[in-house]
């Protein structure tokens, strides 16, 4: 009986050639693959020419489907490789890992975890422990790419290359090379005490159970293909079997389904955060089908694309990189070019060493854009499955149908329930990036917060969508919940949390909402810039103004808001004092839209506060003119000032002893938006119109495009009546019928509708 250890790199086109020539060699009589039991039923599509890499295996608990990983592989991916030889031989493949039934038993609290790839998590760090070891963590992960860093080499495929495909012996002699550099990385970082250490005690010790079964079952030739990490822990003389049984009795296991996705090459590839990640994608598949020539095709590569952008690129451009690349090789002590001497050489060839071209095709050339196929036979993943029996449940016909359809012509009434979960789960698929409805608003319709227009139009990239969003979670409202809180993580504004709030509302996430919440909070207690503050308020109020009506409790918002208002308040008269006319202008808007938004709510304490700070603007002589009317005319219009306290205040601001810029300015913020003002109140006009008419010809020159970029503002029919006044007096504004003029009897016929029209 033999015993072979073969330790692979996962996704390593080098592990795939010395596996495939190994077991050619061994001719093994079983295959022991690290693998879980879940994936036994999945083994027999890979024979399915329909199933095209990269996919990956999906393994889910049904009755909680938060808890869920992904085992992605690739064409150059070693078990592949394997999982084909063993097929095309009709060699029984056993899969030796720990059974994800068992991981998922161990598992606290899942439900509140994102589902992760069991190589990595999607964010590189590992979601279920914190690692206490980070060097452990980082040779456990990629023992070989650590060997090949220590070796000087950034791509592990050029190290293996060089250090075992060239090598003229037997091929299992490679895997013993192998086994003996991960006994002595074992020596020197043995496995810890932690959680995490935890789970690989137990891999390790169902991996030695798995093959004590194999040599029991009388297998003479057996091939054991796993992560080069634990070859070292399968000598089944350093652990006895009874210590490996006690550690395995009486674990916790559920019941789980598994079922075969799509996968990409951008998932694969180590920048997107997973943590068995490889650098390049693409350059690994060149090398796995054509290592002799993988260097001049991936610069042919280059060439093709460059002209497929209008860019020059020619056959010399081409024998010239690939010289470069060969060149930088040797000098840095290497046998043959990586990514890295490959990408250089390019750049400088094509492009004179200008990187900007480069970002056109960076990603086809480095990550690829390839995407696995599933047969149709295959079950879809949970997210999907979640997604149809809502839109069954929910009535939404067309599903998949590439037809524009409107689903209500009358629109979606938010205060009935159906059509208010119609509305919610639409905005939880625009949340994770599925935009089958759209929200649309036409003239003539109805305008209102209690009514939504939406029209379903299915495309077909759809689905990779869908399985994008399944990274996040496994039902729409988690998925949503999860997508929403890493974009509120990213998010750096206090602007852009109050939108993302909105949207999350509008989708009811209650948990991503409360959170929201607290951020915002968090980042407004640590915000000192009071116009940051101003922009966010009139988001969060209509939020708060019109939230209701989905039936949202938005209760900690209300507290966020009773902390927002007062530091506005407080803050805003030192944040307008002695600033100049652009930054003036800027708070000019904000202080408008705050009104609006205070206005809006209708709180009467919050109203209080504004008037206060108002007060203080219009009285302050640090603050810019502009600044100073517009507080003004928003006391007056709210009637905290009064017609004769208004005119006080506009002599005292268009007096002699005022500057004329700063009058200027003062009449430009007072008058802002309608002239109805001046018209109706003649006390105000008359000021105004001896302050102008006392102006000195040059000040009125400098001045007159300040005056008429604010009178250029009113309608035209204010403008003409304010002509009519200043040719003919004010009387022309002030004339109206008498009373006696009125028919009484006629006014009260209408009286009652008026009064309906207006309440």
């Amino acid at each position: 009986m033999n015993i072979h250890l073969l330790g692979i790199r996962h996704h390593g086109p080098g592990s795939s050639k010395s596996l495939l020539k190994a077991l050619q060699e061994i001719k093994p009589d079983v295959i022991l693959l690290e693998g879980t039991e879940e994936s036994d039923e999945l083994l027999k599509h890979i024979a399915n020419p329909e199933l095209k890499p990269p996919v990956a295996m999906l393994i889910y608990n049904p009755k909680d489907l938060g808890q869920a990983v992904y085992y992605p592989f690739t064409e150059f991916s070693p078990e592949w490789q394997t999982i084909k030889y063993a097929l095309s031989h009709k060699v029984p493949v056993v899969n030796f890992d720990l059974p994800q039934a068992i991981r998922f038993g161990l598992t606290t609290a899942p439900s509140e975890q994102e589902p992760r790839s069991e190589k990595g998590t999607q964010d590189g760090s590992d979601s279920e422990e914190k690692v206490e070891n980070f060097n452990y963590e980082l040779i456990r992960r990629d023992p070989l790419g650590y060997m090949a860093r220590l070796a000087g080499y950034e791509d592990s495929e050029r190290w293996w290359e060089v250090t075992f495909e060239q090598f003229q012996g037997d091929a299992s002699e490679v895997f013993d090379s192998i086994l003996s550099i991960m006994t002595a990385l074992r020596e020197e970082q043995p496995l810890g005490q932690n959680a995490d250490a935890l789970i690989e005690h137990l891999r390790e010790a169902y991996m030695r159970k798995c093959l004590r079964e194999a040599i029991k079952n009388r297998y003479q030739r057996i091939a054991v293909v796993c992560g080069a990490w634990h070859t070292a822990a399968l000598n089944l003389d350093a652990h006895p079997a009874k210590a490996d049984n006690v550690l395995l009795k009486g674990l916790p296991k559920v019941k789980t389904q598994a079922t075969w996705i799509p996968w990409t090459y951008e998932r694969i590839a180590r920048s997107s955060g997973y943590g068995a990640g490889v650098i390049s994608p693409a350059w690994y598949k060149l090398l796995f089908q054509s290592p002799e020539n993988a260097v001049i095709e991936w610069m042919t590569k280059v060439a093709q694309l460059f002209r497929s952008e209008d860019l020059d690129a020619s056959s010399a451009h081409v024998i010239e990189a690939v010289r470069l690349a060969n060149t930088l090789a040797a000098m840095r002590g290497q046998l043959l070019p990586g990514i890295d001497e490959l990408f250089e050489s390019a750049q400088t060839v094509f492009t004179a060493g200008d990187s900007s071209p480069f970002e056109l095709i960076v990603q086809r050339l480095i990550v690829g854009e390839e995407m696995g196929e599933v047969p149709a036979e295959i079950p879809t993943i949970p997210l999907q499955q979640d997604i149809e029996a809502q839109v069954k449940s929910l009535r939404l016909s067309k599903y998949q149908a590439p037809i524009d359809q409107e689903i209500k012509k009358e629109g979606l009434d938010l205060r009935n329930e159906f059509d208010r979960k119609q509305s919610i789960f639409l905005h939880r698929l625009n949340l994770i990036g599925v935009p089958w409805g759209k929200e649309k608003s036409y003239s003539g319709r109805e305008k209102t917060t209690l009514k939504e227009y939406w029209m379903l139009n299915w495309k077909p990239e759809f689905i990779l969508q869908i399985i994008e969003a399944g990274m996040w979670g496994n039902t729409v409202e988690l998925a949503a919940s999860n997508l929403a809180l890493s974009q509120a993580r990213e998010a750096f504004s206090l602007t852009q949390l109050s939108e993302l709030l909105d949207r999350v509302i509008k989708a009811k996430l209650p948990e991503a909402m409360d959170r929201l919440v607290l951020m915002l909070r968090d980042m407004a207690a640590l915000t000192k810039d009071v116009p940051v503050l101003m922009r966010t308020l009139p988001g969060l109020v209509n939020i708060m103004r019109y939230g209701d009506v989905r039936k949202s409790d938005l209760t900690m918002l209300n507290a966020l808001l009773k902390e927002l208002v007062p530091r506005i308040c407080v803050g805003l008269p030192s944040a307008c004092a002695g600033i100049d006319e652009d930054a003036s202008q800027q708070i000019f808007e904000l202080i408008i839209s705050t009104h609006r938004a205070l206005n809006l709510l209708q709180d009467a304490d919050f109203s209080a506060q504004w008037a206060a700070t108002l007060k203080l603007l219009s009285d302050s002589q640090t603050v810019q003119g502009i600044l100073q009317g517009i507080s003004v005319r928003l006391l007056f219009d709210t009637r905290v000032l009064d017609i004769e306290a208004t005119a006080n205040k506009m002599s005292f601001a268009l007096s002699k002893g005022t500057e004329v810029k700063l009058a200027a300015g003062w009449v430009q913020g007072f008058l802002h938006g309608s002239g109805l003002l001046l018209i109706h109140n003649p006390l105000l006009w008359n000021i105004v119109d001896s302050w102008v008419a006392q102006l000195s010809p040059d000040n009125f020159q400098g001045l007159l495009p300040l005056l008429r970029r604010s009178f250029s503002s009113f309608s035209q029919p204010e403008r003409e009546k304010m002509m009519q006044i200043a040719k003919h007096g004010q009387s022309v504004a002030t004339t109206s019928r008498r009373n006696s003029e009125w028919d009484a009897e006629r006014i009260k016929t209408v009286l009652d509708t008026v009064q309906t029209l207006l309440c």
